[in-house]
């Protein structure tokens, strides 16, 4: 009997060392370990460096031996850009040819960039980009970013044609920039509902690749999807 009582005591000891005084869970979560999230429970950020390999983004178009449909309605198939280990700005970039004088070609973000992304309106998509030639046929009328979700496409092109060295580019998040409904010549301005609207279930993600007609070649490096006050 007095063996077993000591035992208890042992074990009482034991519990109050191991647990504490306080009245909070052991197994309740802290603060600390509970990740920042944005609208929705979905990451705002994200990023691609491209440092060690494509990290998932494929080709829309017809570079890299792709094919499918030009211009903002590109279809995208799971065709790869190679990869450059040491030409990026700096690191690694991506990088993709195309041999013809067919259908225009973009990169296309991966999953990881998609989803719901409501809480970034008000912050911006950035990116660096560079070419092989300085032909310009597409200055104008060839859109920077497309966009899709929740049953509609939106267009912009608010950025410099990259030049033979890495140029940066950043375009915002919001009703005044300039974004427009599926066309960009002739498309309407979308407002900030529209553009909320294709955040919060964003299927697509693309940024041009191809800025001539005929042979051309295009990398880019550093592409965010950041919040307001995250910027460069």
């Amino acid at each position: 009997m007095r063996k077993l009582a000591f035992l208890f005591v042992a074990f009482a000891l034991v519990a109050l060392t191991f647990y504490g005084c306080d009245e909070t869970s052991p197994t309740e979560p802290t603060a600390t370990a509970v990740p920042s999230l944005g609208v929705g429970g979905m990451p705002t950020s994200s990023s691609s460096t491209f440092d060690s390999g494509n990290e998932g983004w494929t080709i829309a178009g017809d570079a890299n031996g792709a094919s499918g449909y030009g211009g903002e309605s590109a279809v995208g198939y799971a065709v790869y850009p190679d990869h450059d280990a040491g030409g990026g700005n700096p690191g690694g970039a991506i990088y993709a040819t195309d041999d013809s004088r067919g259908i225009d070609w973009n990169w296309q973000a991966p999953p990881r960039f998609l989803g719901n992304r409501l809480g970034v309106y008000g912050g911006s998509i950035e990116f660096d980009r560079k070419r092989a030639t300085l032909d310009d046929q597409f200055n104008g009328v060839r859109p920077d970013v497309i966009l899709a979700g929740g049953g509609m496409t939106l267009v912009i092109d608010p950025c410099p044609s990259p030049g033979l060295t890495w140029t940066h580019c950043s375009v915002p998040l919001n009703a005044d920039a300039g974004w427009r409904v599926n066309r960009l010549v002739v498309g309407a301005d979308a407002t900030a509902a529209e553009i909320r609207t294709v955040l919060k279930d964003l299927t697509v993600l693309r940024i041009q690749g191809e800025f001539q007609y005929g042979w051309d070649r295009g990398w880019l490096d550093n592409v965010r999807i950041i919040p307001k006050g995250q910027a460069k």
